[in-house]
């Protein structure tokens, strides 16, 4: 065992290890009344020491012996790793011990994610608990939970919820699971790092084994590997011998594209359409100053203006001009809650004509522009795009051009799939549409993935669900995804 760094443990040689005999020695296991026999676990059917790789399995050892944080990049099996070690800790335990394992998950995707991986490879009674879980209302309802299932797979905010009001006690839990746990620094007030800041203390008598995974180990800023360890009291470990992840994982390739940048000067097309948007802005808060006298609605109205006006911008810049045209119909389309989800703004504008009417001069305007470098259709829907090379700066941004140029590239290549990233609503929603429209990417079949909890009436999980298995299944083979759409691809 050496370092790769101060404080990530590497993981080296590995033992010999018989996957089918015991990798811990729970006491006497013919006690009667104290752990489970051998024999009686494989008669249950589930053993995920079959499949175990070898890093997997050590690294199990290790936590078995010592808090620790699991360093694997994705792909690598960290969640068989967590498997196995609640697999151990069962064995151990006595059958009279009522202490249970609890798995967490940053969001309700992951806990149901990883709720079905503990279920399809264990034979424990698994119970699944999110936003939807608030039935449990009390000291009643969380003692049959605790009778029936042994593995809690929930949110934090779900456990740091009945740790508060003692419906679960610290001392009752035997295993501790953060997954995703970079999220838990010193400085951070995330429900993981709340668990472990109020809950977790010297002087309790009896305190849950940690476990925390991870694949990325600084996360945010001011993240730290020290603040890691240091709330979650468990040391940071990876694995140094590339042979065997290498079998099981393959490495992505990774290729970086630069792409050409607006220009910002007086005669930039870029800044005349900038300031005809801060100007038709301008003429709709003086409206709304001589219109609404209601202080409330006119701070809200407000905010939405401006929220409108910023996710306009942001898709001139990062789109183009057809991509932020598009922006704006989408908006148009939808009413006043859809608007204000599509733009992720909590006010409610009380003023939705005057929004409305914003959006419909920045169309018109965005419109009349497109119609100078491409013939559009009467119905100003679509434009006669039909090459890479018909594609130009400013109707289109220099970044967009190049991904359309990589997609172009890739679309040849049989069973090809992609997923786009981005960080806005809007920006999908737009995107997705203007890849559609190009006729010479027909061969990229594409749609827009965001996060359950975006607000969006028309997104729900089952609607969220069909999208990833047409992905799945090839239907679809190329996705732009939010960060909230990121942990369901």
């Amino acid at each position: 065992m050496g370092h790769i760094s101060e404080n990530i443990n590497v993981m080296g040689a590995f033992e010999a290890i018989s996957i089918g005999s015991p990798i811990f020695n729970g006491g006497n296991e013919e006690d009667e009344g104290s752990t489970m026999s051998e024999t009686q676990l494989q008669q249950t059917g589930k053993d995920p020491r079959r499949i175990a790789r070898g890093y997997q399995i050590e690294l199990c050892q290790k936590a078995l012996m010592e808090n620790i944080i699991v360093y694997l990049e994705t792909g690598c099996g960290k969640t068989h790793i967590a498997v196995l070690l609640i697999y151990e800790i069962k064995r151990q335990m006595k059958k009279s011990q009522k202490e249970i394992c609890i798995f967490l998950a940053p969001t309700v995707a992951l806990v149901e994610q990883q709720a079905k991986v503990i279920k399809d490879s264990l034979d424990v009674e698994v119970g699944i608990y999110c936003g939807s879980s608030n039935r449990l209302k009390g000291h009643h309802d969380w003692e049959k939970e605790l009778e029936q299932h042994e593995v809690f797979v929930m949110t934090p905010q779900i456990l740091l919820h009945n740790l508060s009001h003692c419906f679960i006690r610290i001392e009752h839990i035997a295993l501790l699971i953060f997954d995703e746990c970079h999220y838990a620094q010193v400085e951070s007030n995330h429900p993981y790092a709340e668990i472990m800041k109020i809950f977790y203390k010297p002087g309790v008598a009896k305190l849950p084994r940690i476990f925390g995974m991870t694949a990325s180990p600084i996360f945010g800023k001011g993240a730290s590997i020290g603040s890691l360890e240091t709330l979650l009291h468990a040391k940071v470990y990876t694995v140094e011998a590339r042979e065997e992840l290498d079998r099981f994982v393959s490495s992505p390739k990774v290729n970086v594209y630069y792409y050409g940048t607006t220009i910002s000067n007086s005669l930039s097309p870029h800044v005349t359409y900038s300031a005809r948007l801060e100007t038709i802005k301008a003429e709709c808060m003086l409206a709304l100053i001589t219109k609404i006298e209601d202080l409330s609605i006119l701070k809200n109205t407000k905010k939405a203006l401006q929220r409108l006006h910023g996710n306009l911008l942001f898709c001139l810049e990062n789109l183009g001009l057809w991509g932020a045209l598009q922006a704006c119909r989408i908006l148009l389309k939808g009413d006043l809650v859809e608007r204000n989800e599509v733009i992720e703004v909590n006010e409610e504008c009380s003023d939705d004509i005057l929004c409305g009417s914003f959006l419909s001069q920045v169309a018109s305007y965005f419109t009349s522009e497109c119609k100078k470098d491409y013939p559009i259709e009467a119905n100003c829907m679509e434009a006669d795009l039909s090459s890479v090379e018909a594609l130009k700066v400013p109707d289109f941004s220099w970044k967009l051009l190049r991904l359309i140029q990589i997609l172009s590239n890739f679309r040849a290549i049989p069973d090809m799939k992609c997923i786009i990233f981005v960080n806005r609503i809007i920006t999908a929603r737009s995107l997705a549409y203007v890849l559609q429209q190009l006729r010479f990417l027909s061969a990229w079949r594409c749609s827009y993935l965001v996060g359950v909890h975006s607000g969006l009436r028309n997104i729900s999980r089952k609607s969220t669900n069909a999208i990833l298995e047409k992905f799945r299944s090839g239907e679809l083979n190329l996705l732009v995804a939010t960060k909230g759409g990121r942990g369901r691809a």
